[in-house]
């Protein structure tokens, strides 16, 4: 089938299979029997492919892992090294030769001291990855004691510089630095070996990302292991090498270019202009240590970026050609505290990490919901009437230290807030229903803002579904259906003002936030964001910051439509099937089972996405509450493995996003009938509060 058929047909199944009135677990048996018969039609699309990620983990019900910390991954396969061979040093270093350039584009700047046989090395492996732009090498030599001087100086086209007395990494680099006529400085250890096309795509990274200030490699291990991925600087002191020692082709450390705190300085590109501009390397850290921290923390300081290029692969031995000594221990400790006091309230405001929790607010009467479901009716009502389906099922879910709250009690919003503070969560996402000008569950969000109270951040997402009987917001049994319109959409914008202006309104880059639960469904989403943002700019709030949620399985780049970034949203589409579980007791149960801890595996790993992303964590998931029979149910959720995902969320969200954006969410704080809840149950109390604020670490938020 040619391509431009396939991609029709794709998507119009997905529009298609999207639209349907079925319920999820009948709709994903039919996709199922599809893909099975009809996959290889399909076969390049990514739902496919997602759907056979899926179907590949089918784990038994009976089996639990007794140790949620995951297992070592694979050793990695060593890359190719260029060794030395029976001609010796003298034979390989008589092999080189480089032209020397007019005007070089580059200059490549290799500060030597001693160890010859890896500088050879390292000069051999340039001359067999070329690069397509113009380079100059200079290697200068720190007064090496051994055979550097007499091999070097013989090589044909090298610009071998030589120190009359030993001044340490950082003053020789310097001194390389002032010797460069290139545009571009490329600063390279002498114990590396760089791979095919390295060079090159640094170089590109300037013009793919132009707020570039410093560009770096990914560095590997001669084990095959990642030592690098870009780094993050903590308020200690301390550097994070991202990804240390685990395998450098896993889709975390690859795709597109990152910006990141810091990429070690033993492969590290930046235009000459702005190295000398800067003053090169602060000599006050000399003879060396915490330069190149310094001097990445000096280009973000100029509105510039670290960038982190997977694509440019170098093998570094690192401190092979430095001397493993006390000296070396003092010398470090001496440049952390001239580096802290340079830097500390810098790195600390850097640090953080805002964590955002989805919040329900069902948990009061409304005259809809008595007229549907019966008097009183609030989410407790679903809650307490589930009933386990099989043998130690865990149902219902009860609550403990809040009780069976009413949102409409103002204590018990304040405790809500105090308590998610306690343990490290930096605001709520309120859900926010809007049907056409009329609003539901609107009332505890309202007392929050005309109250002042509790003094506790804020952001609305917009539940922009049907309501349905089925409480799957499909097009059955509706309830009460949306209606779209440009004046509703300029009507829902204006209604909201109140909350967007108030100053604990979360913000990005002072920004408000504000998420779409399902942007899809608007006719046109990007003539909405177009209205909002011009009745925003109109009114005095200036720019909004949209964020399409990816519920139900939706992963388009939201900037295609007209949105900022989006917020990742398990377990939508993406979880992993599990087989039923023994001792069932429900004979009328048509519903699915999944795996948590595979889940948590499976959107721990997803690959970066090319736009603006926020991750998602959830504590567990059982909405046996709200559809006792066709529930979905995930199986073998633990606090240890909720923990041990958002500790990995966290850490790749202060690893590779920046400022105002280091946001992460929750699904969810009080999502009682869905089995997804931080708040204190009878079986498991603070222990997913105290999960959350392990995984958070020192991290402030």
């Amino acid at each position: 089938m040619p391509s431009r058929i396939r991609v029709l047909a794709s998507r119009t199944a997905r529009s298609f299979y999207r639209r349907l009135p079925l319920p999820l677990p009948v709709k994903w048996r039919l996709k199922s029997f599809l893909y099975r018969h009809f996959g290889l039609l399909l076969k390049d699309s990514a739902n496919y492919q997602q759907w056979l990620a899926q179907t590949a983990t089918v784990r038994s019900a009976t089996v639990r892992t007794s140790d949620p910390v995951a297992s070592l991954p694979p050793h990695p396969v060593p890359p190719p090294m260029l060794d030395i061979g029976p001609e010796g040093v003298a034979g390989l270093a008589a092999a080189l030769r480089f032209v020397v350039p007019e005007e070089p584009h580059v200059s490549i700047i290799i500060p030597a001291y001693n160890h010859i046989e890896y500088t050879i090395r390292c000069l051999a492996a340039i001359q067999r990855c070329p690069s397509e732009a113009a380079c100059e090498i200079i290697v200068v030599d720190d007064a090496s004691s051994d055979a550097t001087g007499s091999l070097l100086s013989c090589i044909p086209g090298l610009r071998y510089v030589r120190n009359p007395e030993n001044q340490g990494f950082l003053r020789t680099a310097n001194r390389g630095a002032g010797l460069a006529q290139g545009r571009y400085l490329l600063l390279l250890n002498n114990d590396t070996q760089v791979q095919p096309g390295w060079l090159d795509r640094l170089l590109d990274t300037f013009t793919t990302v132009p707020e570039t200030g410093i560009a770096g490699a990914k560095l590997i291990y001669p084990s095959g292991h990642l030592q690098e991925a870009g780094a993050a600087l903590r308020p200690d002191g301390t550097v994070d090498l991202i990804g240390l020692n685990d395998d450098p082709a896993k889709p975390l450390y690859n795709g597109v270019p990152r910006s990141v705190d810091h990429c070690s300085g033993a492969c590290l590109l930046i235009k000459t202009a702005l190295f000398r501009e800067l003053g090169g390397f602060d000599e006050r850290y000399a003879p060396a240590y915490y330069e190149d921290c310094d001097l990445s923390l000096r280009v973000i300081e100029r509105g510039l970026k670290v960038i982190y290029q997977p694509a440019a692969e170098v093998i570094h031995h690192l401190s092979i050609t430095t001397d493993q000594d006390g000296h070396k221990l003092q010398q470090i400790e001496r440049n952390r505290v001239l580096y802290l006091e340079r830097w500390s309230k810098v790195l600390e405001a850097r640090d953080r990490v805002r964590l955002i929790a989805f919040y329900l607010p069902q948990y009061h009467p409304i005259p809809e919901n008595d007229h549907w479901w019966g008097k009183g009716f609030t989410e407790w009502t679903n809650v307490t009437k589930a009933i386990p389906n099989f043998t130690g099922h865990y149902q219902p879910r009860l609550p403990a230290d809040l009780g069976f709250y009413d949102l409409r009690v103002p204590e018990v919003r304040d405790e809500q807030a105090t308590l998610a503070r306690q343990y490290g969560i930096y605001g709520f996402c309120y859900y926010y229903y809007w049907f056409a000008g009329k609003r539901l569950l609107n009332r505890p969000l309202d007392e929050v803002v005309q109250s002042g109270h509790p003094d506790f951040p804020f952001c609305v997402c917009w539940a922009n579904e049907n309501w349905s009987r089925r409480w799957d917001g499909l097009d059955t049994e509706i309830l009460i259906a949306q209606e779209h319109s440009d004046e509703d959409d300029l009507s829902f914008i204006r209604t909201l003002e109140p909350a967007l202006r108030d100053r604990r309104y979360i913000r990005v880059n002072n920004r408000p936030l504000l998420l779409v639960y399902r942007p899809n469904l608007l006719p046109d989403p990007a003539r909405t964001a177009s209205l909002w943002r011009r009745s925003c700019r109109a009114s005095g709030l200036g720019e909004l910051y949209l964020a399409a949620v990816q519920s139900f399985g939706v992963t388009d780049d939201p900037r295609s439509f007209g949105f900022d970034a989006a917020v990742e949203f398990p377990p939508h589409a993406m979880a992993i099937m599990a087989e039923r579980p023994a001792g069932m007791l429900n004979p009328d149960f048509q519903g699915i089972f999944y795996d948590y801890p595979a889940t948590a595996d499976f959107f721990m790993n997803r690959p970066p996405m090319p736009y603006p992303f926020f991750r998602t964590a959830m504590p567990s998931w059982d909405n046996t509450a709200r559809r006792q029979d066709t529930s979905n149910i995930f199986l073998n959720a633990e606090p240890a493995y909720y923990e041990r995902w958002l500790k990995r969320l966290v850490e790749e969200t202060r690893w590779f996003r920046e400022g105002d954006e280091r946001l992460l969410f929750v699904n969810a704080w009080n999502e009682w009938a869905e089995g997804t809840h931080l708040e204190p149950d009878r079986q498991y109390g603070h222990r997913y509060l105290e999960a959350t604020r392990n995984a958070l670490g020192s991290l402030r938020c």
